[in-house]
């Protein structure tokens, strides 16, 4: 059952889409009005969405989402290589953030995720030790420690980094805290910013991925995605696309089939995963914001 918690109100449902509208319905009714750097924006404080992965994929139906880009995103931000043309046919979802030879630097997810750099030797104060050669791969850590310890509560992926000085777009996402339970393994993710229309319909997507690859490398069955969001927005350039989206009937929830056989996280590769039963709705062109 996915579920949305906003305005001192629960909404549940089996179908995915419901939920999202409900969510944009909300925003676009009953949010603050402010203006911002791209204008004016709508947004609401203090809202949570659950995802059960065990009733489908939440990818929308409400508007053709570009699934393979999706898989080579989700590919780029637990690969290794921060430059926007290891995304592939996906690179015009962050090339506006990098520089000129197209490196993202800590704008890019996977710099936090899998290279988390070292702390420079002689900034340990006592009692704490500190890895100051090479770098942090914090998804393989946690995959290697809810393997050898699989009731942990420790296993927290950072990603905003607090080093990095003026990244073009500091993380939108805080962190990633996976839990287990019993044969279930659940993730939180929370968001300081969430645009509702263009980016959280394929960040839900992916983190729904992310936790059904790390339940797969650990021996867990994935369960829910919870993601508490400080700011869920709709800009006003999409004002009408979310108005198109709400009025639109909702389709059965698609399911996620990866397939293969993967020991780590750079097992992966592209076709390794389809989309069974995804009968969206057509594309609604929209800008990134």
């Amino acid at each position: 059952m996915h579920s949305l918690y906003i305005s001192n109100t629960v909404s549940t449902s089996d179908n995915w889409d419901l939920i999202y509208k409900k969510y944009l319905e909300e925003i676009l009714n009953r949010g603050s009005i402010f203006e911002g750097r791209n204008g004016e924006t709508r947004s609401v404080f203090g809202c949570s969405v659950t995802v059960d992965a065990r009733e489908g994929v939440p990818i929308t139906t409400l508007r053709k989402l570009p699934f393979k880009n999706l898989i080579r995103e989700f590919l780029f931000d637990i690969g290794t290589n921060t430059n926007v043309e290891a995304l592939g046919k996906a690179k015009h979802f962050w090339d506006f953030l990098a520089d000129e030879d197209g490196w993202l630097g800590a704008s890019a997810y996977n710099r936090q995720w899998r290279t988390w750099p070292a702390s420079l030797p002689g900034s340990e104060i006592p009692n704490e030790r500190l890895t100051v050669s090479g770098v942090v791969d914090q998804f393989e850590r946690v995959r290697k420690l809810l393997i050898d310890t699989p009731n942990s509560r420790h296993g927290t992926i950072i990603t905003t980094n607090p080093t990095a000085i003026d990244p073009a777009c500091p993380p939108c996402h805080l962190s990633l805290q996976f839990m287990p339970n019993g044969k279930w393994l659940d993730v939180m993710i929370p968001a300081r910013s969430n645009d509702m229309v263009v980016g959280f319909p394929l960040d839900i997507a992916r983190y729904t991925i992310i936790l059904e690859c790390m339940a797969r490398l650990t021996g867990f069955a994935a369960r829910y995605v919870y993601m508490p969001s400080t700011n869920s927005h709709i800009y006003e350039n999409c004002y009408s696309v979310a108005k198109d989206m709400i009025v639109r009937t909702t389709r059965s929830n698609p399911r996620l089939i990866v397939k293969g056989n993967h020991a780590t996280w750079d097992d992966f590769v592209l076709d390794d995963f389809e989309l069974e039963g995804y009968d969206p709705h057509d594309s609604i062109k929209v800008g990134v914001n």
